[in-house]
């Protein structure tokens, strides 16, 4: 066995990636040349090759044949030596190269027949299950493979040479010495994904990268692949649509898209099942919030199914961080929103069958997660069209945010469980109807189990921690909000009353159960003044 003088080690200092091949260590900056010849040894697994047999879909390794030097299939067809291999008829020969960490591969290496006799070989070479070349080779001329260059790899991707009969096995002896030069790199996309890089985008250079992230989206759309942001930071100078693709990086603390125009900054996720995965997106500078613009926002997401953000970090914008209007079926998960000019999480015009669990919204203009139904929110025949079936569940929200916590202003069909809702500055939960939006009803809203701590800390705000406030309706006689059940939550540090009924628009059924007050300013646990609210058991107003 020959080991491969390049392969010895840089200092382990160096950039702290360590990668073991044969006995050797390399650092990140390292690229390690293997080669089939050089590498050849008398044990699988060896300098990462391995030596084995095709037969339909199934590899199987061969073995090795002390006096023959070589492996096969028990002393007969297929074999495998130093630099040649011959197939069976039953069975392909493959030597198989095993990648030892994350990184790029470049495959060079001519293949030609030992004989020029014989209907020749189809010699293949694989990513795991994906074809990268094939060609048929029928003479002593080397045929050099092509497409081969710069090819992503994870951890334990099996890159296979395969040499197959055309028809008969006489003559398919054929030389092959495949090299790999392999460089070691963590952040690569992976089989489904193309890079922005591979659209002309440069990280951290300064430079406009728009174009290449909108035409990696085109280029995914039509292959049926994702869009992949390598770890640096990378700019936007205008909104760009992930219509129907996932857009994702390598994280949310390593690949950041910064947007350079305050105005027109938001990333829009339309179609069917968009998704924005496990990067940042913050805004260079932002301004006021004026009229509340949605390509000011964040996030958009317009008239979508079955959408996800999960993972993304949110920072700064010129309104909301993640607005959903017109949209169905979707998820909003473990993410983390600040710094906003208006609400943190805002879902609205008509949604419906969203989930918003284990977020945190802190330091946001507005309310951190709102469900809000506008009196002008209409279905396509004309109809009033409700934000309804929202779940909203252990969010972490808040923080010296500017408005309420979690609120339903307008809207049926709101689950709000397990959250913690902590240093705002109006109520921490509320349900409403509003008289500036000219909002619709508020039915069967399900409040359990959520943590307050410190909210409504504005002086002069005037909120109960936990209020409900018929504020707004288009027939005096109509009772506008309904059904709304408060069970097992805790009010801790309050700021005037834990809980509170009020308003000037018909309020009915409201009630509390299991409450916890912890540090209330006052013996009054609640303020009541509107609805059939109970408290505890007992009806306690009207009196």
């Amino acid at each position: 066995m020959h080991m491969n003088k390049k392969r010895i080690a840089a200092s382990i200092t160096s950039l702290g990636l360590a990668l073991t091949a044969g006995a050797s260590i390399v650092s990140a900056a390292d690229t390690v040349n293997y080669q089939a010849s050089a590498d050849y040894s008398t044990i699988q697994g060896t300098n990462q090759w391995q030596y084995e047999k095709l037969s339909g879909t199934t590899y199987s390794k061969l073995t090795y044949q002390t006096g023959a030097s070589r492996w096969d299939n028990g002393g007969t067809y297929p074999w495998i030596t130093a630099n040649a291999q011959h197939p069976g008829n039953d069975a392909d020969s493959v030597r198989t190269w095993i990648a030892p960490a994350n990184g790029t591969i470049t495959i060079t290496g001519a293949v030609e027949k030992g004989s020029a006799d014989g209907d020749g070989i189809l010699a293949t070479i694989k990513k795991d299950d994906t074809t990268l070349w094939s060609q048929k080779v029928q003479s002593t001329t080397g045929v050099t493979p092509s497409g081969v260059s710069k090819i992503a790899v994870q951890k334990g991707t099996a890159i296979h040479f395969i040499v197959n009969r055309v028809g008969s096995i006489s003559f398919d002896h054929t030389l092959w010495n495949p090299a790999i030069a392999f460089t070691p790199a963590a952040d690569v996309p992976d089989d489904h994904s193309l890079s922005i890089v591979e659209f002309g985008a440069v990280a951290n250079d300064g430079k406009d990268d728009y174009a290449a992230v909108n035409a990696a989206i085109t280029a995914a759309r039509a292959q049926g692949k994702d869009v992949y942001v390598p770890a640096g930071t990378f700019q936007l100078s205008d909104i760009i649509n992930v219509n129907s693709v996932t857009l994702k990086g390598a994280g949310k603390d390593k690949s950041i898209l910064t947007s350079t125009n305050p105005e027109r900054g938001s990333i829009d996720l339309t179609g069917t099942s968009p998704a924005l995965r496990d990067l940042k997106h913050e805004y260079a500078t932002v301004v006021p919030r004026g009229n509340g613009e949605n390509e000011k926002n964040s996030i958009t997401v317009r008239s979508a199914t079955n959408f996800t953000i999960d993972q993304v970090l949110v920072n700064k914008a010129s309104t909301a961080g993640i607005l959903v209007k017109e949209s169905t079926g979707g998820t909003i998960t473990n993410n983390t929103v600040q710094n906003t000019n208006a609400d943190g999480i805002h879902m609205t015009g008509g949604s419906s069958g969203i989930t918003v669990q284990s977020n945190l919204v802190q330091h946001v203009g507005d309310d951190t997660i709102a469900v809000v139904s506008y009196g002008t929110d209409l279905d396509a025949a004309g109809r009033p069209e409700a934000t309804h079936n929202i779940r909203i569940l252990n969010n972490d929200v808040g923080y010296d945010s500017g408005a309420r916590g979690i609120t339903v202003v307008g809207g049926h069909d709101v689950w709000i469980e397990s959250n913690s809702i902590q240093r705002t500055q109006m109520a921490g939960i509320y349900i409403a109807t509003e008289g500036k939006y000219q909002t619709q009803p508020v039915n069967n809203i399900t409040v359990n189990n959520n943590t307050l701590d410190s909210t409504a800390q504005k002086p002069t705000g005037g909120h109960a921690e936990m209020l409900v406030y018929g504020g707004y309706s288009a027939n005096t006689n109509d009772i506008v909000i309904d059904n709304i059940t408060f069970t097992g939550n805790t009010s801790r540090n309050a700021t005037k009353f834990p809980a509170g009924v009020w308003g000037s628009a018909k309020v009915g059924n409201v009630t509390f159960i299991n409450t916890t007050i912890i540090n209330a300013p006052y013996p009054e646990k609640y303020k009541f003044e509107n609805g059939i609210v109970t408290w505890e058991g007992t009806k306690v107003f009207p009196k």
